[in-house]
């Protein structure tokens, strides 16, 4: 017996429709699923550099507690203040670019800092592209809903995964691989967000 998913009213979806067989879309399906699983964690690494450099500037105190949990759920945790903040992206970047020319010097330097710093580093040197996911999260949503077409194409960040591929979703698909992913985390299964390439192996 099939078990489904309601996505609204009456409408829904085979339990086993996503992520997709097809190896065109399985991977973008799977790393789509990740990110939707994990959208409150995002939407609060987006905010906090921009509300770093406001409070940095208006000369407040700020704070931003950073808790990332691994495959193997041990969890890293570390209070950042707004200079930490700001400090750690423009150090990084400094160390990075002096070492980008050679791919082994690379891994080597950001092994020697502490994970959760290049943790943070990357995931905020992608957070327009996390931005612009959860924005065509939206607009998928609200698109379908009103009956207009909406298309985003996925592609995968460079910083995380080594798969090179990007595909076309449509509103409805985003619709129905978001609910999927909710339908998982309320079951209790998620799976963590990745861990920047660099690092692992």
């Amino acid at each position: 017996m099939n078990q489904s998913i309601n996505i609204y009213d009456n409408y829904q979806i085979d339990i086993n429709k996503y992520p997709r067989n097809h190896l065109q879309y399985r991977i973008t399906d799977i790393i789509l699923i990740t990110f939707f699983m994990n959208c409150e964690q995002l939407s609060r690494i987006i905010k906090c550099y921009e509300d770093a450099y406001y409070h940095h500037n208006e000369c407040k105190e700020y704070y931003f507690n950073f808790e990332f949990l691994l495959e193997d759920n041990n969890k890293l945790r570390k209070n950042y203040s707004a200079k930490e903040l700001i400090h750690l992206m423009k150090n990084i970047e400094f160390g990075i670019n002096n070492n980008k020319n050679n791919n082994e010097q690379l891994k080597f330097y950001l092994r020697r800092n502490p994970p959760i710093d290049i943790i943070l580093y990357f995931y905020l040197r992608n957070k327009e592209y996390f931005q612009q996911l959860l924005n065509d999260l939206e607009k998928a949503k609200i698109s379908y809903f009103q009956g207009k077409t909406y298309n985003i194409k996925f592609n995968i960040p460079q910083d995380f995964y080594d798969y090179k591929q990007s595909n076309m979703y449509s509103a409805l698909e985003i619709f129905e691989i978001y609910s999927y992913s909710q339908y998982l985390v309320k079951n209790k299964i998620k799976k963590n967000l990745p861990i920047p390439k660099y690092l692992s192996g």
